[in-house]
């Protein structure tokens, strides 16, 4: 009698078998990545129950479908496991995976695998792994790229994959510093915050960034440098252009003198020298023919 009522009830002795994954999963290289999995599974067939033999994880870089075969990147019957996964989960509902320092090579889709004692069984859709380095980047506050001093600069820790990050850790020339936002904030940047920075996640120095070098000179210490070469060009400049004055002046002196030599004769001597002139050259030339 009770067989015939567990065979009427609807979806008690359903073969339904699931892997609920999560989302796309984002991480920064060196940090520690929880696949957060849970599964279910017909608990029994009618004359047994059933028992979950064998868990395992595959990673579709190195295999293929519903990961019949080898190899895995998780497997609870063997014993070569990888150091740096490891599965915390059960062989009941909990399918969680732990990656501990995940690399870039890490990225991929991943896929569950459930052997029983009667059946074996893959989720189909699995789970994507995102891997990516953390960056450091420079809001630009003025269009050709400059910063000077005063201005207002943000710098960001970013992940490709994400724009969530929780708290961060900021370097500036590899000390640490008190802000954990993952946007630094100049309001008004000084000499004094030129130097290199980098960022980790929070507990994971595995993950620090590349370096963002920021220099912002001080104004203030050079403004009198600048003085200095300003007041030597104007003085070279004024020298210049006095000499330059005196040459002209002088030529023009010349040419006045000049023309005051020219205009000093009288018309009554420059007839007179015209005049004696003309008879000189009469006389030579009568001199030629009386000699010939």
């Amino acid at each position: 009698m009770l067989l015939i009522i567990l065979l009427i009830l609807p979806g008690v002795l359903s073969d339904e078998w699931n892997v609920n994954y999560p989302p796309l999963i984002c991480a920064a290289r060196g940090s520690s990545v929880t696949i957060a999995c849970s599964f279910s599974f017909p608990p029994k067939r009618i004359w047994r129950a059933r028992q979950i033999k064998q868990v395992q994880w595959c990673s579709m870089n190195s295999n293929y479908g519903n990961c019949i075969d080898g190899p895995y990147v998780f497997d609870s019957e063997a014993n070569n496991n990888q150091n740096n996964i490891q599965y915390i989960g059960d062989k009941t509902s909990d399918c969680s995976l732990l990656i501990s320092n995940i690399n870039l090579t890490h990225s991929g889709e991943y896929k569950f695998r459930i052997t029983a004692s009667d059946d074996q069984w893959t989720g189909y859709s699995g789970v994507q792994v995102s891997v990516h380095d953390l960056k450091v980047f420079m809001s630009k506050p003025r269009i050709n790229g400059s910063t000077i001093t005063g201005d207002s600069v943000n710098l960001t820790c970013s992940l490709d994959c994400t724009d969530d990050l929780s708290e961060v850790q900021w370097f500036k020339n590899g000390e640490l510093m008190k802000e954990t936002n993952s946007i630094l904030i100049f309001n008004s940047i000084t000499a004094k915050d030129s130097g290199n920075y980098s960022c980790s996640l929070r507990n994971f120095t595995n993950t620090l960034s590349e370096e963002f070098s920021i220099y912002i000179e001080d104004v203030s210490e050079s403004s009198p440098l600048l003085i200095i070469a300003l007041s030597s060009v104007s003085l070279v400049f004024i020298v210049a252009l006095f000499s330059l004055m005196l040459i002209l002046r002088r030529k023009a002196n010349i040419l006045e003198n000049t023309n005051e030599e020219e205009e000093g004769i009288p018309d009554s001597d420059y007839a007179t020298l015209q005049i004696t002139a003309e008879t000189q050259a009469s006389a030579v030339y009568s001199s030629l023919q009386y000699t010939q």
